[in-house]
């Protein structure tokens, strides 16, 4: 199993428990409660994929950052958990010829859920942040719902990103990856897996290196032979190992897929303390099929400061202000949006992707929805770092100037973390890397199992549907070999 996050630790705690041997290889190091510190540039130049920096190519440069250790993105993402809907499911089927059905998946979804204890936000961690965007989805007459997710004693304090200092997010190093261990597993971290171990066209293991921890400096050569080799490196990552390793067909490392998005600041008069409060505590689903999700939101400030304009005087007047402002996000299907993975040096990815502009809209939108929430609830101003736009939106008249704007793909300042599609799954070995079960085409004994078999969006945040896969795959292979 080459890569702990949400797939390949849950699935190998599934084949674990059922007895069988396992092998659990993660590239980056362990990250102990000890570690976390409260600075982004620390913690993206240790624990993420070229320091944090990673950016696509093409028509517009975004950011996409990937955790280089155990546990995955689950170590610092925000802990949602979302069932796919039925409506990006049946797509899936129709368009892909996916044989899932939300019928099979249910106890998978069931499983995982009691496994990893998901449960709602609690309302009194929610903070003022959380509160606001709540109240303003009343005003307009959207629905709000408290997220979702894997924890066990949120304090609310806004720390997801650079890892929970109260223990309490359930990622997989701590949920997942010590039940690896306790049925029998085998962990072996700081190894990096750069090619499959081929004979004719069956898979027989993976061969790579032990890494020294943050340099990536490799030392020792490593082999490790199996039955059934599991790629679960992530969307940017598997079909690399792929294609290092002669598997070259058309449809590997082809249609690259994100949910692009981007955040939005509203400054009131009002003390907020927006780092106060679940990192993400409500969202809104209502405008799911017309590719567009809302969701409140905090990061470390030297992030979001970015996104603030002016220089000088007037950008520090910004920065003062922190205590009285809120973010918010949307993010889109990117259904009109693709692009695709090759290799350079190695097991480096060239990440390619072209912004299309029925995304760009699409996220307008989601702009022109955000200004008017904010100004429902009482904002002075907001704040939306686009091109073309006011650099700062003074009164509600700001939504249909964001409507009108001729806006072009490299306007608007986006990023995304979820990345699919590039091994995906689906009934047509032309077009698709893997079929409903994750095996891969015209190879024996390799499987794939992470984000990159989802053939199209989920329409929602991926890693709970991830999870599912990857228990509905653990009975597969135990029933295959």
């Amino acid at each position: 199993m080459v890569g702990s996050g949400p797939g390949g630790a849950i699935l190998a705690r599934k084949l674990a428990a059922k007895g069988r041997s396992v092998a659990l290889v993660e590239v980056g190091p362990v990250v102990r409660r000890a570690d976390y510190v409260k600075e982004a540039g620390y913690t993206l130049s240790r624990y993420f994929w070229n320091g944090g920096l990673r950016t696509t190519r093409g028509n517009i440069f975004m950011p996409t950052m990937q955790a280089r250790c155990l546990g995955g993105g689950s170590v610092f993402n925000s802990a949602i958990c979302l069932r796919i809907p039925e409506f990006a499911l049946e797509r899936w089927g129709a368009e892909h010829g996916v044989e899932l059905t939300s019928g099979a998946l249910a106890p998978h979804f069931a499983a995982v859920e009691e496994f990893m204890g998901v449960r709602v936000v609690a309302p009194e961690i929610q903070g003022r942040r959380n509160e606001l965007f709540k109240q303003a989805c009343d005003a307009l007459g959207y629905e709000a719902q408290a997220i979702v997710r894997n924890e066990h004693g949120c304090k609310g304090s806004g720390e997801c990103f650079t890892g929970c200092p109260n223990g309490a997010k359930k990622s997989l190093d701590l949920r997942g990856v010590p039940e690896v261990l306790e049925g029998g597993g085998r962990v072996y971290t700081s190894v990096e897996a750069d090619e499959l171990l081929m004979s004719g066209h069956a898979v027989r293991g993976v061969s790579g290196w032990v890494v020294e921890p943050f340099t990536g400096r490799r030392t020792h050569k490593v082999r490790i032979t199996a039955k059934c080799t599991i790629l679960a490196a992530g969307a940017l990552a598997s079909p690399v190992i792929m294609m290092n390793s002669g598997i070259r067909r058309e449809p590997v490392g082809s249609n690259l897929r994100f949910h692009p998005g981007t955040a939005v600041m509203g400054i009131f008069d009002e003390e907020i303390a927006p780092w106060s409060g679940a990192t993400q505590g409500y969202h809104c689903l209502d405008f799911l099929e017309h590719g567009m999700k809302f969701e409140s939101l905090w990061v470390i400030p030297s992030l979001l400061a970015f996104r603030f304009p002016g220089m000088g005087e007037e950008f520090k007047e910004l920065l003062s202000q922190y205590g009285t402002m809120a973010s918010w996000d949307v993010f889109v299907s990117g259904e009109s949006s693709v692009g695709r993975i090759r290799t350079v040096a190695g097991s480096r990815p060239d990440i390619q992707y072209h912004l299309g502009m029925g995304d760009v809209r699409r996220l307008q939108e989601g702009m022109a929805k955000l200004i008017e929430m904010f100004f429902a609830v009482g904002a002075q101003s907001v704040l939306c770092g686009v091109h073309n736009m006011p650099a700062k939106i003074e009164d509600p008249s700001g939504a249909g100037v964001m409507r009108r704007a001729k806006l072009v793909e490299s306007d608007v300042p986006v990023g995304s973390n979820h990345v699919f599609g590039t091994t995906a799954m689906g009934g047509d070995p032309k077009r698709h890397v893997c079929d409903s079960s994750g095996r891969v085409y015209e190879t024996d004994d390799l499987y794939v199992c992470d984000t990159g078999i989802f053939p199209a969006s989920p329409a929602v945040n991926p890693m709970l549907t991830m999870m599912a896969l990857a228990d509905r795959m653990g009975d597969t292979l135990d029933a295959r070999y």
